[in-house]
């Protein structure tokens, strides 16, 4: 396994040295270390499988002696589990550390970034339905809002067995939001195509907002605008790929108008997208504004794995 070579000065290489994969011993966790391998043997990087035992701080003070057992015969249970998950010709092929703690599991996988050097988080997502709508579990959700790292969310929403291997990533899209933070993202994205030798597409889409609430005299005047705004913004990322695209990697690019999940969720369908990349943006330097986002739509509902990237990235 060998590093991707830079094809141009000042191209940032990404170092993806360690990645983290957090388990559950679902059916969705083991489709999230599929894919923590997969991008191990691309970056050739080190891989740390873990599983948190979420502490009884509840039942602590009335059932101590209790709480203490329930929880050692979780962690006996999850070694044991851990110990077996990734299949013998995967062991001796890459740099493999399991870890099982008890504790907050979001605190302890955030302690588990810092403390490890994550560049990297692959988690598999809980996804459940209800009134038509599909949430995420609240982990997630708030690793999203916090992490300082890329996170690969691999959505769930089948009931099959999955067998730990690798998968091919051929075809990727990322969501060019056309601000300070797209040039960076871009760069990133580029290098992620290269490492995984995947077609890049990069789109942008153009929200009109509501236009039922337009009405057919403003939006005759307003079509010729439309038009000529949809036209510079395809120009604008053109441009943007042509300063940046390297030769080894293929590029095309895709400029439409409509809700933005809707629509990068149509493309992902339309072009077998493989994997999704998408800026994550920031409310504050300590909390990112993530639910209700595009992106938060994004992960909740596409089919194929979804890689947030912080902004701070690259800057």
């Amino acid at each position: 396994m060998t590093q991707p070579k830079r094809a141009e000065v000042g191209m940032p290489v990404i170092q993806f040295k360690k990645i983290l994969v957090p388990t559950d011993f679902s059916e969705a966790s083991k489709k999230a270390v599929t894919y923590g391998l997969t991008l191990a043997s691309q970056f050739n990087a080190g891989v740390i499988i873990a599983h948190v035992v979420p502490e009884s701080s509840a039942l602590l003070y009335t059932f101590p002696t209790e709480t203490f057992a329930i929880e050692r015969d979780q962690e006996q249970q999850a070694r044991r589990e851990i110990a077996h998950l990734v299949p013998a010709e995967y062991t001796s092929q890459f740099d493999i550390q399991t870890i099982v703690k008890t504790g907050n599991i979001e605190a302890e996988l955030l302690r588990m970034v810092d403390e490890g050097r994550v560049n990297l988080v692959v988690m598999g997502t809980h996804v459940r339905r209800y009134l038509g709508r599909w949430f995420l579990g609240s982990v997630t959700e708030r690793m999203l809002r916090k992490i300082p790292v890329p996170l690969l969310t691999v959505s769930h929403v089948d009931t099959e067995q999955h067998t730990i291997g690798l998968v091919a990533v051929k075809h990727i899209l990322y969501a060019a939001d056309l601000d300070e933070a797209s040039n960076s993202g871009l760069k990133y994205a580029i290098e992620f195509a290269r490492a995984s030798r995947a077609k890049l597409t990069v789109t942008h889409i153009v929200d009109h907002m509501d236009r039922i609430l337009w009405g057919p005299a403003l939006i005759a005047r307003l079509q010729g605008e439309r038009a000529k705004l949809v036209q510079e913004l395809k120009e604008r990322v053109n441009n943007l790929v042509a300063q940046v695209k390297p030769a080894d990697v293929e590029i095309d690019t895709a400029v439409v108008e409509g809700k933005p999940f809707e629509k990068l969720l149509e493309i992902a369908d339309e072009r077998s997208i493989d994997m999704i990349l998408i800026n994550l943006q920031s409310k504050t330097m300590f909390e990112r504004a993530f639910l209700g986002s595009t992106a938060e739509r994004v992960v909740r509902l596409a089919r194929v794995p979804v890689l947030s990237i912080p902004v701070t990235l690259g800057h």
